[in-house]
């Protein structure tokens, strides 16, 4: 588990014809990233189809929300590329035909709609006022009206011979304006110019704003009615042109040719689809070859020379959520330590460290359960509840009261020291085994003589000024650490030069670990921080002299402490491992694994 893997290099043999299904099946594993080899002669099986693409994805802005209602089924493309777009693309010309007058008409029907509504807002603010609409809508020929509707930052800049009258509006302004019928179209094209709405008063509404509204919504309902009717015809139509069929195969050449485009030419009848895989058997992606009912071979090999493959993590599920540390500083290289491992027992533990509450815990392990179905990351907020009620229990702690339960270690503002001093201590041990990791990489990269030689000397070193500082009688470790640093660099560089730069080295790194270490006293810190503001929650739930008022504040108390200090303390144990922690050993040199994107789903064949 501490070494990341290698993907391994596939290689799929099909017909030239069959390229498109069975590169979406495999892309439907999500266990796929292309790669063609190097110097390899590529092959376009989509380039004849540019001009037919290209006219699909005109169709689509106008279409798409039509076709979205039926169902795209997946059938096998059986046929060159050519021959199935062709067919798509006759198929949808016989289809506008008949549909594009029904589109129109259900156009216009949603856009009188959406008019009316808005129409009927503004009518509906001047009903109870003493405006009489009656004479408003009966205005005319030399007199016009409309209602814009404008932001509310707008300044249109009105002519002075409008009369505007505001109207009640939500979030933006809005006007009825009236004023020479020849004229308002300049007016209209400044509230567009405003990034404002239009709304115009149908000839046929006229009276009152009762009888308007009365009529808007007759007619809203007739055209409602009107609306579900066509609609159904283009499903009728949809159904009857077959278009889910060859829309199916439309959309998966289009995938295609956004997401692959070429592939590795091997005859003139037969290409090669080749890449990486993290599936390392290869399970998947001969289910995904059967699935496809396309003749491939696939071989699972050593890989071009020349290429670099991605690296994955391969760690247990229950140790997925700690991955998101390291995907955040870079995927480790292959002769980097993967340190998911770790953080599963140092993440928890500064966590709980600083948020040391029995209730508080129990909480964040319930928030952690609801959200585990939606976010992997939900993990962490387990692990850290769990943490959290195991300090709790050290620090006598529940819901912010420290009088529920006696402390089986200490009260943390009773003893500040000592909660200082503990992730001190934590600091030396984790901060030793990132420098141990660091020699686990120098051994896969065959190098542990030079890490042997300098490194060690440096822990050593490190280990004995730690102990000097704590007083305890460390100067031999100090001196056999530093003569062992000096001694290794000058065999390492066979020069006196060279171990010369090796001294400015040490006196960096050496000032690097000593603040990595004081670093860690922020989680001391942020543990009495977190037990100062419980005292402050109790003590004013004390003060209020009511059982209902002081639980009302507990529990808003409590609400704060979890939602502020869970997020503080979340970013300090994100900083200390990312900083302080990964800075040991950690590069992230590794390449990104990026699977191919799933084609579109579309449903099975009949």
């Amino acid at each position: 588990m501490l070494r990341p893997t290698s993907t391994r290099w596939f290689e799929v043999l099909c017909p030239r014809r069959d390229s498109v299904p069975v590169t979406a099946e495999l892309a439907r594993t999500g266990a796929v990233e292309l790669e063609l080899r190097p110097h390899s002669a590529e092959d376009f099986p989509v380039q004849p189809l540019a001009e037919g693409l290209a006219e699909y994805a005109k169709l689509l802005p106008r279409y798409e929300r039509y076709w979205a209602r039926g169902r795209l089924r997946r059938l096998p493309l059986v046929e060159a590329p050519a021959v199935v777009l062709r067919r798509a693309l006759g198929r949808i010309a016989a289809w506008r035909a008949e549909a594009d007058p029904l589109i129109d008409v259900l156009q216009a029907c949603e856009e009188e709609l959406v008019r009316l509504k808005w129409l009927a807002m503004v009518i509906g603010q001047v009903v109870d006022s003493p405006l009489d609409y009656a004479l408003v809508a009966a205005s005319g020929p030399v007199l016009g009206t409309f209602c814009a509707i404008l932001p509310r930052d707008a300044d249109p800049r009105l002519p002075e011979w409008v009369i505007p009258r505001t109207v009640p509006w939500e979030d933006e302004r809005c006007y009825m304006m009236l004023g020479p019928a020849d004229r308002l179209d300049e007016v209209k094209g400044q509230v567009k110019a405003a990034k404002g709405r239009i709304v115009e008063r149908p000839t046929w509404l006229r009276g009152s704003a009762g009888e308007c509204l009365a009529r808007i919504r007759a007619r809203r309902e007739h055209l409602s009615t009107r609306v579900v009717h066509i609609y159904a015809e283009l499903d009728n139509l949809f159904d009857d042109y077959a278009l889910g069929d060859v829309l199916g195969g439309a959309v998966w050449l289009d995938w295609f040719a956004s997401h692959v485009g070429g592939l590795e030419r091997a005859s003139e009848n037969l290409v090669w689809v080749t890449g990486w895989t993290d599936d390392l058997l290869g399970r998947s992606l001969l289910a995904a070859l059967e699935r496809s009912s396309a003749r491939a071979l696939l071989r699972l090999t050593t890989p071009p020379p020349g290429v670099r493959p991605p690296q994955i993590l391969v760690n247990p599920r229950w140790l997925k959520p700690f991955e998101v540390f390291a995907a955040a500083f870079g995927v480790p290289g292959s002769d980097e330590a993967d340190p998911t491992p770790v953080l599963a027992v140092v993440v928890p533990l500064l966590f709980g460290y600083m948020f040391g509450d029995v209730g508080q815990g129990l909480v964040l392990i319930a928030l952690g359960w609801w959200l585990k179905g939606r976010f992997e990351a939900a993990g962490l907020l387990i692990a850290g509840g769990a943490s959290a009620v195991v300090f709790g229990l050290l620090f006598g702690s529940v819901f912010a009261s420290e009088a529920l339960i006696p402390a089986l270690w200490l009260h943390p503002m009773s003893d500040p020291l000592t909660v200082l001093v503990v992730p001190l201590i934590f600091a030396v041990l984790l901060l030793s085994l990132g420098q141990l990791l660091a020699g686990l990489g120098a051994l896969w990269r065959g190098e542990i003589g030079r890490w042997l030689l300098v490194d060690t000397g440096f822990l050593l070193l490190y280990l004995g000024l730690i102990g000097l500082l704590a007083g305890a009688p460390m100067g031999w470790l100090t001196l056999a650490g530093l003569g062992w640093y000096l001694t290794g660099s000058f065999l390492v560089h066979r020069r006196l030069l060279g171990a010369l730069a090796a001294v400015g080295h040490l006196v960096e790194n050496g000032m690097q670990i000593l603040v990595n270490t004081l670093s860690f006293a922020r989680v001391g810190a942020f543990a009495l921080a977190h037990s100062a503001l419980s005292a402050a929650v109790v003590t004013m739930a004390d003060a209020t002299g009511s059982v209902a008022v002081g639980l009302l504040v507990m529990t808003l108390g409590n609400a704060l402490i979890i939602a502020l200090e869970g997020l503080v303390v979340s970013i300090q144990t994100t900083r200390l491992v990312l900083f302080e922690f990964f800075n040991r050993f950690l590069r992230g040199t590794g390449r990104v694994f990026r699977p191919l994107p799933v084609p579109p789903e579309l449903v099975g064949a009949p």
